[in-house]
């Protein structure tokens, strides 16, 4: 019964060894309150922060797509007009190649009318010298008529001058130069 006795009745020993144990246990237990509570906040401000992160991402994505939009439709439009200025180049480049071609026809045109033109003063002054000529041997002015031959003949030659169908004279004029010449024996 003793041994019940002291089971029952613990001594003062024990009893402040339990409430030191006691107090320890509270103390901890406070203390895992605080650290549980420092750990809780700590979480929620890492979240927080995260979710901070998370928005200013966002935010950032959405400016820089609206940037990229921006960009793109500007590229859009200079490609565009790029495209237009080229197309009308093109149109002016093929405008240029016809006036081009346009032009040559005309130079070519010219270059006969030249020509013809020539011609035409070669048998002007071949048939005012013929007319000259015909003077001379009408008035019966041989020198004169002689000169004017050895002119025509040297600016044309006389084969020239006789054939009916070469120019400067041709036909009936070519005919009457040789006649002139045979009568006057040149």
């Amino acid at each position: 019964m003793s041994e019940e006795k002291n089971k029952q009745n613990p001594g003062p020993e024990k009893t402040e060894d339990d409430v030191t144990i006691y107090e320890e246990a509270v103390s901890i237990d406070r203390s895992r309150q605080k650290s549980r509570k420092v750990f809780v906040f700590y979480i929620i401000g890492l979240f927080c922060v995260a979710l901070a992160l998370i928005l200013l991402s966002y935010v950032m994505q959405a400016h820089a797509n609206q940037q990229l939009e921006d960009l793109g439709a500007q590229l859009t439009e200079q490609t565009d007009a790029a495209a237009g200025a080229k197309a009308k180049a093109d149109q002016m480049q093929a405008t240029i190649d016809a006036m081009q071609k346009q032009l040559d026809e005309s130079q070519k045109e010219s270059d006969v009318l030249n020509q013809t033109i020539d011609g035409q003063k070669k048998s002007i002054d071949a048939l005012d010298l013929l007319w000259q000529l015909e003077r001379a041997w009408q008035e019966e002015d041989t020198e004169t008529a002689v000169s004017l031959i050895e002119k025509m003949d040297k600016a044309y030659t006389r084969a020239v001058l006789t054939d009916q169908t070469k120019e400067p004279l041709t036909g009936e004029a070519a005919a009457e130069y040789a006649e002139i010449c045979a009568d006057l024996g040149v």
